[in-house]
């Protein structure tokens, strides 16, 4: 049985979660958005675990202030309790004058968890 309607908006809100923590900062809030062995790889090497990941997370306005991960295009099949996604991403440095920084694609993995969908595995390919 396909994905029920109700599922698909609980995967599109995660989505939305994620790039928002990621843009705060909130390393916890971006680790619970993947299963507790769950991996994320940003290109080059993955990073597992909710202590890798909340650590990431922390690091990235800190890096890059004023960023803002902007997802679109969500896509999500699946059946029961997982789910594949993909996803573009726009990513842009906020301000007066906002700046593009980079443009890519998400491939998920994606599975219910404690009744709720979180990422198993996310990787990102950046365009060149």
């Amino acid at each position: 049985m396909a994905l029920a309607t109700q599922d698909i908006v609980e995967i599109t809100q995660l989505y939305a979660a994620y790039n928002v923590a990621v843009d705060d900062g909130d390393g916890e809030a971006f680790a619970g958005c993947f299963v507790p062995d769950g991996e994320f790889d940003p290109g080059g090497q993955p990073i597992t675990g909710a202590e890798g990941l909340a650590a990431f997370a922390r690091s990235v306005p800190v890096g890059v202030p004023g960023i803002r991960h902007i997802g679109s295009n969500v896509l999500v099949e699946g059946d029961g309790d997982a789910a594949t996604g993909r996803s573009y991403l726009t990513v842009v440095i906020a301000g007066a004058q906002p700046t593009l920084m980079m443009t890519g694609r998400y491939r998920d993995a994606l599975r219910r968890d404690g009744g709720r969908w979180k990422f198993v595995q996310r990787i990102f390919e950046a365009d060149r």
